[in-house]
Parts: structure tokens; C-alpha cells; sequence
């Protein structure tokens, strides 16, 4: 569920699971669940503007994202994965490099390696 300014991350990440058989269902082509690390548009905003809730840039921050809620967002993901074995065995991770976005999982200073490392945990 949706929350502006900020949706926490495990809202968002819950609510995820509950779309991908959906999505599934109704798309004709094959569907491929996506799993962030985080997001947070706002940098994109013209800083003098309202921040209100009116379509991109100006839409909801993931907050609270932090590598234990990315873990289980994989873990989720791959579980949906797995369970479709006639389906390609695909997901997305958005985003590898986004750092004005806050989705990004190469090493930084606040969490190290800890987004790849919970890839590796997840993915082996």
C-alpha cells in the first residue's frame, strides 16, 4: 500500500508478492518479478516546487530500505521464480548503479557490500 511522502520498503515489498501471479496471468509474454533495493526520486524534483504527490519525479520514497528487507525481497522473488519451473528463470534487480535514485548495489559507505552479499546468500 502506497504511502507518500514515504512508503516503507516492507510495505512495498509485501505487497510485490501479491502482483507477480497476476501479472503472470495476464501478461501474454512471459513475466519476470523485479526486486529493488530502493528508490527515491526526489533528487530529480525541482527543489523549489511543492513535494506533493502528482507523478514522477514527485511521487512516494522507498524508505527504510536496508540490505535485510532487500534479502527477503530476493527471497520472495526466487521462491515465485522456482515455483513456475515452465517459465524462464529470470528476475530483475532494479537497479545496480542508481545512486541519485537511493537503488543502487554497488558498495557504499553506509552498507558496504551488503546488498551483494545478500545476492550471494540468496543466489549463491
Amino acid at each position: 500500500m502506497e504511502q507518500f511522502p514515504v512508503t516503507p520498503y516492507r510495505d512495498a515489498a509485501a505487497s510485490a508478492p501479491q502482483y507477480w501471479p497476476k501479472a503472470a496471468r495476464e501478461f501474454a509474454l512471459p513475466y519476470h518479478p523485479n526486486v529493488t533495493v530502493g528508490w527515491d526520486s526526489s533528487p530529480r524534483t525541482v527543489q523549489s516546487d511543492v513535494f506533493a504527490n502528482s507523478g514522477y519525479p514527485y511521487i512516494p520514497v522507498l524508505g527504510d530500505n536496508t540490505p535485510a528487507a532487500f534479502e527477503d525481497s530476493l527471497t520472495a522473488a526466487k521462491r515465485f521464480v522456482d515455483n513456475r519451473p515452465e517459465q524462464p528463470n529470470v528476475l530483475n534487480i532494479n537497479a545496480r548503479n542508481e545512486w541519485t535514485e537511493g537503488g543502487y548495489l554497488e558498495p557504499g559507505t553506509e552498507h558496504g557490500m551488503e546488498y551483494l552479499e545478500a545476492v550471494k546468500r540468496v543466489f549463491g
